[in-house]
């Protein structure tokens, strides 16, 4: 697993469905990992690894899955944001376009979670458009220990089986 810290001030930028971030992935960050651990060969089993996020996080990683489907087979969105003021994020266009992509995506959002209908409104859609989607709603709000409680889940059910 790699932790990459967000940049915080500029996280919006850097988590709003940007190719910018997603070229830092794939020509910085994967060239490193593979350096220095010992990863699947993704040429030989495409879509082996995972991307997880919550929040916007959670939006960066759906919309890493969705660009780059033959390295991140494996979606963890955590309470993602999928709209803000009205507007969705071009992930969400991604998703309509209705060329499902082989990436199997877990959602859960917490019931007393503010992002809880975006995360609702999205589901169908994911799975109307022919996506492998697992969504599951518990009790919590927006915040790192429910995230922390229900990761695990998230982890099995993407690669435990």
């Amino acid at each position: 697993m790699a932790f990459l810290q967000n940049g915080d001030a500029q996280r919006g930028v850097e988590y709003a469905c940007s190719d910018a971030t997603i070229m830092w992935l794939d020509n910085a960050i994967l060239p490193l990992a593979r350096k220095k651990l010992n990863l699947v060969d993704i040429k030989k089993q495409r879509g082996a690894y995972g991307i997880l996020g919550a929040s916007f996080g959670g939006l960066m990683s759906m919309y890493t899955g969705l660009r780059m489907p033959e390295v991140f087979g494996k979606v963890i969105s955590q309470s993602g944001v999928f709209e803000s003021e009205g507007r969705d994020f071009v992930a969400v266009d991604l998703i309509r376009a209705k060329q499902a992509r082989e990436i199997k995506i877990w959602m859960d959002i917490g019931h007393f979670d503010w992002l809880l209908e975006d995360n609702r409104r999205l589901q169908p859609i994911l799975k109307q458009s022919g996506y492998n989607v697992t969504y599951r709603e518990f009790s919590g709000g927006h915040n790192y220990t429910c995230w922390r409680d229900e990761v695990g889940i998230a982890l099995e059910e993407m690669f435990g089986k």
